[in-house]
């Protein structure tokens, strides 16, 4: 179990080698501050997750997948995340944050982050999602659906292309369909002659 006053961010040490997290100096925790806030004003969107009952090895998972996807997650304590947030677009999280919370935070699609929480969500029983925020606004937890939605950059693009193609090529039927109706019709013309005639 992940108890947010011990554990500020999350990095495995090898075996054998302990490290006191009791004991944070200011000097650290204002380092802690630093980062998180660097990375929120660079965030697009942030999924808020509750990390109690979650195994290191879990988060571990959770955190190579996310890297692998451009996603970062920190897990840090409450009161520091509240100073980080402070200034930024999740500035609206604050009453949310209460008991070990797991941060994951997209940058290039806002969607990413939500889509990732929500798939280990189905495999993780401990992992809850507490809220969403993107653009200032705080989503509730039962949205995740809406943002983990959104396509990607290049299913973006995708639509797009096929939303601009379907016009063209209707416009080149409409253009090989014209000289082939004008031909029909003057053979219409024709064979109505030859058989008035």
């Amino acid at each position: 179990m992940i108890n947010s006053f011990y554990v500020l961010s999350l990095k495995l040490k090898p075996k054998g080698k302990k490290e006191n997290c009791l004991a944070i100096t200011k000097e650290k925790k204002e380092k802690i501050v630093a980062e998180i806030k660097d990375i929120a004003l660079k965030a697009s969107s942030l999924v808020v997750s509750d990390a109690r009952g979650l195994k290191v090895s879990e988060i571990s998972e959770i955190r190579k997948d996310g890297n692998q996807s451009g996603i970062q997650i920190k897990v840090v304590k409450n009161s520091l995340a509240k100073l980080a947030f402070d200034g930024t677009d999740f500035n609206c999280t604050n009453e949310v944050l209460n008991g070990p919370s797991l941060f994951a935070f997209s940058f290039d699609e806002p969607g990413a982050a939500a889509k990732l929480i929500k798939s280990y969500a189905k495999n993780f029983e401990a992992l809850e999602v507490k809220a969403l925020s993107v653009e200032g606004k705080l989503l509730s937890a039962d949205q995740i659906d809406v943002l983990a939605k959104l396509p990607s950059h290049i299913e973006g693009i995708t639509i797009i292309a096929s939303i601009l193609q379907a016009p063209v090529s209707k416009f080149a039927r409409l253009l090989n369909e014209l000289p082939s109706k004008f031909a029909r019709t003057l053979q219409a013309v024709h064979d109505k002659k030859q058989a008035a005639a």
